[in-house]
């Protein structure tokens, strides 16, 4: 394992990016400012709403958590949710930075794969395509 200092954190960001049904993620900090997020899914503007809604039920949980079971030491460590959408938040806290990881699930994967796949063969059809007419012209 390698020493926290040595991590480069946009390898790390990019290997979880690449595992099947990963779809997004912000981190932000304790000011609920977006420090890093995945350009392709997420706009600045949703990553800053993502941010204010999940530290308010992030502070929530932890005193709830903290009250209800009598025990300070008690602590939360991950929350996640399962949307209907078949989408699944991963919300995480570490110091003064939060974490929230968006994974498909289920048949959501499934037709994200689709659409990907559909979108490689247009843009494989237009480039052919712009072949064609380089070679007419």
């Amino acid at each position: 394992m390698q020493p926290l200092n040595d991590i480069n954190v946009d390898e790390v960001l990019k290997g979880l990016s690449a595992v099947e049904g990963a779809n997004g993620y912000v981190i932000f900090n304790q000011d609920c400012i977006p420090l890093k997020r995945s350009e392709k899914n997420i706009t600045y503007e949703k990553a800053v709403h993502m941010s204010a809604l999940v530290a308010d039920l992030w502070n929530v949980t932890k005193k709830c958590i903290q009250r209800d079971l009598r025990n300070s030491e008690n602590d939360l460590e991950i929350i996640r949710i399962r949307t209907k959408a078949q989408s699944e938040y991963i919300i995480s806290q570490q110091g003064d930075y939060t974490m929230i990881g968006i994974q498909l699930c289920g048949k959501a994967i499934e037709e994200a794969k689709l659409a990907a796949a559909a979108e490689a063969q247009a843009a494989a059809e237009a480039e052919k395509a712009k072949k064609g007419d380089k070679e007419q012209s």
